[in-house]
């Protein structure tokens, strides 16, 4: 299941009595708790049908005790527990989830959350196959356009395909992020309740590129510590290393095709239209070309290449992988 299909059930009201969220975009753990809370809490209730749990200072036999333990104010009691991927619970635990997952009781609602699942064990194989698995992964940025509109329109609001292009493409696969700005558009535009691409241009500005060129100006000023802090803000904003990597790459093909260009004294504007590229993305590596010797950027995109196939074909973590690229890259020795 997808989040967005666990949405639309929750709106009609099909609620399973146990779900397992699992995936890396946690924006999607916190919007589905977030809907179901909505759905089966209230004021009234909730001091007696809402309980929480921390799997790494709690266990099995707690969340399924209080699962068990009804309400005496009748109504869907909501169990969440959060990180089950930094627990590991015993076997007979483990077992005793499985058997739940696969016959919960109606009157309860157990929700389990894991950021990674490592399908070699029994207990995510299993669990990854329940009717009430969501799959929270990072959508691809076609179907995120999509995405959009249909978020501003159940905020009564709508939004044009080129604005919707536009507010991902300035953002990325970040639906975190995405939500974050989509607000404060939504907020701009107020009661006219149409969207336009000028809308979204006026209130949200070139995070992505922004962020791209800020540590391509680490990676130039030789600066380790700053290009990790915004290897890390990628990373907790839901880019992935692979995506991250890609984008480093392209920068530095960008600035080596546009130092090509320029070592032939050909202008920006023609730059721009010869490499097909937006004018501003060469402005900005026309700032960057006389940090970089031929020779040096060739060196970097070996390291880039080699970081891309241990991402792709090793065992290594990915993050490990990535943190030794951003080194390398801003080695004096480079």
């Amino acid at each position: 299941m997808t989040p967005e299909e666990l949405n639309q059930k929750n709106l009609q009201g099909k609620i399973e009595p146990f779900y397992f969220l699992y995936g890396p975009e946690t924006f999607y753990h916190v919007e589905a708790i977030r809907s179901l809370t909505k759905k089966l809490i209230n004021e009234d209730n909730r001091d007696f049908n809402l309980e929480t749990f921390d799997a790494r200072t709690s266990n099995v036999n707690d969340w399924l005790g209080s699962v068990k333990t009804l309400s005496f104010l009748g109504g869907t009691k909501l169990v969440i527990v959060r990180n089950l991927h930094d627990a590991i619970p015993k076997d007979n635990d483990a077992q005793s989830l499985i058997d739940y997952s696969n016959s919960p009781i109606a009157e309860a609602c157990l929700v389990i959350t894991a950021d990674k699942v490592d399908r070699k064990r029994k207990i995510y194989k299993a669990l990854t196959k329940v009717k009430g698995a969501v799959t929270c992964e990072a959508p691809k940025e076609n179907v995120l356009v999509k995405w959009v509109q249909e978020r501003a329109r159940g905020e009564g609001y709508s939004m044009s395909m080129n604005a919707a292009r536009g507010l991902v493409n300035r953002v990325g696969a970040r639906p975190g992020v995405l939500a974050q700005e989509l607000d404060k558009t939504l907020m701009y535009v107020g009661k006219n309740k149409e969207v336009s691409e000028k809308d979204v241009q006026e209130v949200v500005g070139e995070t992505r590129l922004e962020t791209v060129f800020s540590l391509t100006d680490a990676l130039k000023n030789k600066n380790p510590h700053k290009a990790l802090q915004l290897l890390q803000n990628q990373l907790d904003h839901g880019e992935e290393p692979i995506k991250i990597m890609g984008t480093i790459a392209w920068q530095f093909r960008v600035i080596w095709e546009v130092k090509h260009y320029q070592q032939r004294n050909i202008p920006a504007g023609q730059i721009a239209r010869a490499m097909g590229a937006n004018p501003f993305v060469v402005e900005k590596a026309l700032q960057h070309t006389k940090n970089f010797s031929t020779q040096q950027l060739r060196r970097s995109y070996t390291q880039l290449t080699q970081a891309d196939r241990s991402l792709k074909s090793t065992s290594q973590d990915p993050v490990a992988v990535m943190q030794t690229l951003i080194l390398g890259l801003t080695s004096a020795r480079q």
